[in-house]
């Protein structure tokens, strides 16, 4: 299971810099071209997810992708598109902009195979379960209850805000999106061209939170995960290594391996910092501002004098507070003239710490 902990993007990150896949979208995928199949099924691990058609065809390519990133990211952001009391999203211009990010045209050509691949999608049926030897369980929804879309409009007409382009999801497909969402990087999503170069990424972005040693994975496998185009298992395996080096240009911090028998992925650092490893380069940070700016250091048996971690020397403190080096030379009194007070000869061999604010303003 996911470690949602380790999931969850800082609030204080710059707004659209991350988005949001399901985890389901990061364990299977739907097929790349049109299938001629109504109904498919992919498997990863004890997971399983049957994908059933209730248009002309199943959902395939690169916009039901996209679209569930979206729908995903103004969910978990909790976006004004969202009304969580309805489950409706305005879809409008807001995803035109969506798009625009990830460098996709938005034009007339695009809209009219835009429009065809999301009625697919709405109409979609997920059967979802995992199942081993003790326990099963499952979901079953279709993605869409209602929706009401004006293809070739971009803008409100009435007020800001309004939006004649609406969704109304089925209760279940909010839920699966809100169930430990993976966090990706947009920039990065934003370069690959292919839908299965997507997929690798979410998937890659997922394993590597939780990865502290090296996995190996059969071609089978994940054929059973990432396949469906390809009925010949040779041209899956191109087609998966040519999406592994598309990831891999624009996330090269991935360390993934493709071998005769098997996929193998190493612990890698991930493309999206985890909230403990953001907070601990901020408290680095932080002490790395200390060290360079000032602090206060205390010298056993003589007193603090407020310095730097370079400029700290404990022979030359203990002359700052017997004096015998001049104040006119001391580099603790010319660096800071909070340290001329504690300068000098001290009281019985020892002197008194200087009194230290808690707060400096």
């Amino acid at each position: 299971m996911t470690d949602s902990k380790q999931l969850i993007v800082p609030d204080d990150e710059p707004l659209m810099s991350h988005a949001f896949v399901s985890k389901i979208a990061a364990q299977v995928s739907l097929p790349y071209r049109r299938p001629k199949a109504r109904e498919i099924v992919k498997r990863n691990g004890d997971l399983e997810v049957r994908f059933i058609c209730g248009a002309d065809c199943l959902p395939y390519g690169k916009y039901p992708r996209l679209f569930e990133l979206w729908a995903c990211t103004m969910i978990k952001t909790r976006n004004e598109c969202w009304n969580p009391e309805t489950m409706t999203l305005s879809i409008g211009k807001s995803f035109r902009d969506f798009l625009e990010l990830l460098n996709v045209n938005v034009g007339g050509k695009s809209l009219r195979t835009i429009k065809p691949q999301l009625e697919s999608l709405f109409k979609c049926a997920y059967i979802i379960s995992y199942s081993t030897k003790t326990k099963s369980k499952g979901a079953n929804f279709t993605v869409a209850e209602t929706y009401n879309i004006d293809w070739l409009r971009d803008k409100p007409l009435h007020e800001p805000g309004t939006f004649e382009n609406w969704v109304t999801l089925s209760k279940g497909y909010v839920q699966m999106l809100e169930d430990h969402p993976v966090p990706i990087d947009l920039k990065i999503a934003a370069r690959f061209k292919s839908p299965m170069s997507l997929d690798v990424y979410w998937w890659l972005t997922k394993r590597y939170y939780r990865m502290h040693e090296r996995v190996s994975i059969t071609w089978r496998q994940l054929y059973d995960q990432f396949g469906s185009d390809s009925k010949e298992m040779k041209k899956f395996r191109q087609n998966f290594k040519e999406a592994v080096a598309e990831v891999k240009t624009a996330y090269p911090q991935a360390r993934i391996t493709c071998g005769r028998e098997y996929v193998t992925l190493y612990p890698s650092e991930t493309s999206v910092a985890p909230v403990s490893q953001v907070r601990r380069e901020e408290k680095t940070a932080e002490r790395r501002r200390s060290a360079e700016e000032g602090h206060w250091t205390g010298v056993a048996g003589a007193g603090r004098v407020w310095t730097t971690t370079d400029l700290f020397d404990v022979t030359a403190a203990r002359a700052h507070f017997d004096g015998t080096t001049p104040a006119q030379e001391c580099r603790y009194c010319l660096f800071d003239e909070r340290n001329r007070a504690s300068h000098g000869p001290l009281d019985g061999g020892v002197g008194e710490a200087e009194d230290v604010p808690l707060f400096e303003f």
